[in-house]
């Protein structure tokens, strides 16, 4: 249900905007961890919930919490798990390509990098603005995951013993990962099958369960069956033809790479030309704001691009594109949860390199990439934006608010975007682009930028992928979605070792929606606390080995914190009444 106004209550307050920092910069680190880890972001609205909510009843001891504060701070806190899957997702493209083709392209400038994001951020939270009266208040689109988060805050699910279950799980996972990643950081394999050319790494990673649970039985099972389909049949029968392990590798991941771009830029025409309308009326009705906004913003992006090193002519492009990428990212969000922000990305930058051809001008692998990562940061900020601006809407906080904090979360969280980025890049350097920090979704814009090993596998994996979106549209309603194509790709792309963990992880959510749903927001939150919890500790042992300690040394110190947290929040939960979640 939808208020009809919003509540006279303010809901910004200095203590939301200081806890909606705070958080977004934890979500940042955590979540721009997971993005490499995983190759997945779930939504972090509802461990944003929980701990800001958990955050302001403690500092409000014993009197009434104002809900709409929650939900300030919790908005602003969700920004940082934002911009960390625009910047995850494609800047460290860079690193692959240096390492797999042995090129020399430059590692952007932090500070610029900074201003770079944080423009593109800001620039999405502004976008955002004219989009809301249409899809939220108009045509009340579902943004699932707002409304999930509104659910809790209106339940008074935020804090107490809420709070505490994340906090526990969390250091449980945080503990467990850093054991794993001292004693068994390369998982369980089986010489025996590889020989025989299969090839199984299983990997204890509580994140990955979490993300199956989230991500629901659907998509991970799509997941699964891509994997099982590329790593069980495939690969085996390319090695049995003489194809040497690593060509084989690189066979099946362009065939999933192509499969994902296939099923983002098939779903995108497929949902977009039916819409044109609905999609873009937003921005054409308001025509006062984009008076206002347009030469602003379009000047600092533009400011923003040519400062890192992108042309004049492709940055002017750049902006353009994302005033028209950003609309469709809130509506595809608003709509199917789904907000495929590289491919946003990569897509203006073809279009952008397939112009420069064409004008027989030369644009840099390097400006290519900021490119990108431009586009990305402001279509994920500006599609999942809608999220807080739906929850705002159930519960009757104040949309300025919403803007206010969302601006500020951005600012900051977008110039310590780089610092985040150069901890991983320097603490994980062995594993990024292995098995264990696989990052596909930056290998795939850096395949997109500089090329594929078998061009023909990538594009007849396009081919299908775009086809199955086509056939998917037609299909009656009740047909559609059977089987997911972009989750199906990203296991032909990641193997085994990861949609293990995530398949369980389903299976676990589909046990509890057919027997237990009054336990799916129990399961929610331990999943919530599971990816806060192993998102922080390796991000935060990569920190300490970017600060020049050992990575061992640095573990053992993260395990005792992790320690005395999780053996604190027991001695406290002890003392709480019991809550049932």
């Amino acid at each position: 249900p939808m208020l009809d106004k919003s509540s006279d209550t303010p809901g910004f307050t200095a203590r939301a905007a200081v806890i909606a920092v705070v958080l977004s910069l934890f979500l940042l680190a955590s979540s721009t961890y997971i993005a490499v880890k995983i190759g997945a972001l779930p939504w972090p609205i509802v461990f944003s919930v929980i701990v800001s909510g958990g955050i302001i009843k403690l500092l409000n001891r014993r009197r009434p919490v104002n809900i709409h504060e929650i939900n300030v701070a919790q908005a602003g806190a969700s920004i940082g798990g934002l911009i960390a899957a625009g910047i995850a997702f494609t800047v460290p493209g860079i690193l692959f390509l240096n390492q797999s083709q042995g090129l020399q392209i430059d590692w952007p400038n932090p500070w610029l990098l900074g201003l770079l994001t944080a423009l593109a951020a800001l620039l999405g939270v502004l976008l955002s603005i004219p989009l809301k009266q249409t899809f939220i208040d108009q045509e009340q689109l579902p943004y699932p995951a707002g409304t999930a988060g509104a659910e809790l805050l209106k339940l008074g699910k935020a804090g107490g013993s809420q709070m505490l279950a994340i906090v526990v799980f969390g250091a449980a996972a945080a503990l467990f990962a850093l054991l794993r990643d001292v004693y068994f950081p390369a998982g369980l394999s089986f010489p025996a099958l590889a020989a025989l050319g299969f090839f199984i790494v299983l990997y204890p990673m509580p994140l990955a369960v979490s993300a199956g649970y989230i991500l629901g039985p659907r998509a991970s099972l799509s997941w699964f069956g891509g994997a099982a389909l590329g790593w069980l049949l495939i690969v085996p029968l390319l090695i049995g033809n003489q194809f040497e392990v690593a060509a084989a590798r690189s066979w099946i991941q362009n065939l999933g790479m192509g499969m994902v771009l296939g099923s983002g830029i098939g779903f995108f025409f497929t949902y977009i030309i039916p819409r044109l309308r609905q999609i873009f009326g937003p921005l054409l009705k308001s025509r006062s704001i984009l008076l206002r906004l347009f030469p602003l913003f379009s000047i600092l992006g533009l400011f923003g691009l040519l400062l890192i090193g992108v042309p004049f002519f492709a940055a002017f492009l750049t902006v353009i594109g994302v005033w028209m990428m950003v609309t469709v990212a809130a509506r595809m969000t608003g709509e199917t949860n789904i907000n495929p922000l590289e491919q946003f990305g990569i897509f203006i930058g073809l279009v952008i390199a397939f112009i420069y051809h064409l004008a027989g001008l030369e644009l840099g692998m390097f400006a290519s990439f900021m490119i990108v990562a431009f586009v990305s940061v402001a279509t994920a900020v500006a599609g999942d934006a809608g999220h807080d601006f739906k929850s705002a809407a159930i519960v009757g906080t104040r949309f300025r608010d919403i803007i206010k904090v969302d601006l500020i979360a951005a600012a900051a969280a977008g110039f310590a975007a780089p610092l985040v980025l150069e901890s991983l890049r320097s603490g994980f350097a062995g594993s990024l682009f292995t098995d264990l920090m696989p990052a596909p979704q930056a290998k795939l814009v850096a395949s997109s930028i500089f090329g594929f090993d078998y061009p023909g596998v990538f594009l007849s994996g396009f081919a299908i992928a775009f086809g199955g979106e086509v056939i998917n549209h037609l299909l009656p309603a009740r047909f559609r979605n059977r089987v997911m194509i972009m989750p199906l790709g990203i296991g032909l792309f990641l193997g085994l070792g990861l949609a293990i963990p995530i398949v369980l992880g389903a299976l676990v959510r589909g046990y509890i929606d057919r027997n237990h749903p009054q336990r799916y927001h129990g399961g929610l939150l331990i999943a919530a606390g599971v990816m806060g919890g192993e998102g922080i500790a390796g991000f935060s042992a990569g920190a300490l080995t970017t600060a020049g300690l050992a990575f061992t040394s640095g573990a053992y110190i993260l395990m005792g914190v992790f320690g005395l947290v999780l053996l604190a929040a027991l001695g406290i939960k002890r003392f709480l009444p019991e809550e049932k979640f």
